[in-house]
């Protein structure tokens, strides 16, 4: 997905939220624009040094946005287009050096301007997260107080003449010293650190690698005995070649295991899937046709298992193959409120959406390799066929979210 579809969809799903958070904020004009007095700019330099703190500290320690053509209350989109000369990347990063920081760490900036479904342009100025938090400046500039460190915490800032309270700052200072995360929350970033991986043992039974920056984070993808005699689950019948077969996935910091999950060698051994979530409709609940399934499938974005899925690609020198087809079968949400929501809208057109999944079987085709008889493939279909409808509506309402 390219980087400004990416944030696009991240501010579509914030500006759904109907409120401002702990890492982001709606200001209803751009900071700076053709036509400002001089007396706004100067009032406006000295808001913007204290937002650009208040969001590089924010308290989830998450990339944070200064959302720009959205107005707060109520929240509406605007727009910025019809302000002219406003501020470009290099203005706001020179705005930023030409301050003096605490220990010379500068929080790090980048504009990027977006448009949504009907052509509305907002501006982005992302504060990208940072381990070198608490941000402060040496310096006074206007209201903004020397060695002073100002948060965001929940929705609001600290206020420009006050100190954040010190439990919060003891928090920031736990992220730069490395207290937090702890390992578990720490391993979810190098798992993305896909060159720094390092094999450690390759045998029949399995596979197992360190992390080369701090070994004693592990990985592990090893047979499951236990499972090696169930049918593959469906997502893997429908590759090309549907053999498959049971693996345990382990990710362990020292001998304590972080996170376990079941992975499957798909397409024969052209690729690795971790075993998705799995949720529940009420598309059949007293509908006669009771072999269809209520269950479907499901990933989260930016999820332990979408990474080590990419991971293990990796390490493992797959093609692109088979890991896009089963990600092409299986929806991915952005988050919690995305599902529910996309769950609500089917709960809501039964019949529509029962006709979908009958469709959705159609498309279904068990791959070779499969040692089926001809009724399990049938049953195969079936159980992906909810799945698939699910993944079409989420498509959907993703399309429709955009126009709106």
């Amino acid at each position: 997905m390219g980087e400004n579809k990416k944030l696009e969809e991240i501010i579509r799903e914030l500006f759904h939220q109907n409120t401002e958070g702990e890492y982001w904020d709606f200001k209803e004009l751009p900071y700076f624009y053709e036509g400002q007095e001089k007396s706004e700019i100067n009032k406006k330099k000295n808001d913007l040094l204290h937002d650009i703190i208040c969001m590089a500290n924010n308290l989830s320690n998450h990339e944070a946005y200064l959302i720009m053509g959205i107005s707060d209350n109520p929240v509406e989109i605007i727009g910025v287009e019809k302000y002219l000369n406003r501020w470009s990347q290099e203005n706001y990063l020179d705005f930023v050096h030409s301050k003096k920081w605490a220990g010379d760490y500068i929080p790090s900036l980048e504009l990027r301007t977006i448009k949504n479904g009907t052509g509305a342009e907002l501006d982005i100025l992302v504060i990208h997260k940072s381990s070198r938090v608490p941000f402060y400046t040496k310096e006074k500039y206007q209201s903004v107080k020397p060695n002073q460190i100002y948060v965001r915490k929940g929705a609001k800032n600290t206020s420009i003449n006050k100190q954040a309270e010190i439990q919060d700052i003891e928090k920031l200072w736990e992220f730069r010293f490395g207290i937090v995360p702890y390992p578990k929350e720490r391993v979810l970033n190098y798992i993305k650190d896909i060159d720094s991986w390092i094999k450690m043992k390759s045998s029949y039974e399995g596979m197992s690698w360190y992390y080369e920056k701090f070994p004693e984070y592990t990985l592990e993808f090893f047979d499951d005995p236990e499972n090696e005699d169930f049918r593959p689950p469906p997502f893997a019948l429908m590759q090309t070649n549907a053999r498959s077969s049971w693996h345990i996935l382990r990710v362990k910091y020292h001998q304590t295991i972080l996170l376990e999950f079941s992975a499957h060698y798909i397409d024969e051994t052209r690729g690795i899937a971790v075993h998705p979530k799995s949720a529940f409709l009420k598309l059949f609940a007293s509908y006669t046709k009771s072999e269809y399934v209520n269950s479907y499938y499901y990933y989260f974005e930016d999820s332990p298992e979408i990474n080590l899925m990419w991971l293990l690609k990796s390490l493992n020198n797959h093609d692109n193959g088979a890991l896009s087809k089963h990600l092409s079968m299986i929806p991915i949400f952005e988050n919690s409120q995305q599902k529910e929501s996309v769950e609500k809208l089917i709960n809501n057109g039964i019949e529509e959406h029962q006709k979908l999944v009958f469709e959705s079987k159609e498309k279904c085709y068990v791959g070779y390799n499969n040692n089926l008889s001809g009724e399990d493939q049938e049953y195969a279909r079936i159980d992906m066929a909810t799945t698939l409808m699910v993944k079409a509506a989420l498509d959907k309402y993703k399309m429709e979210q955009f126009y709106q």
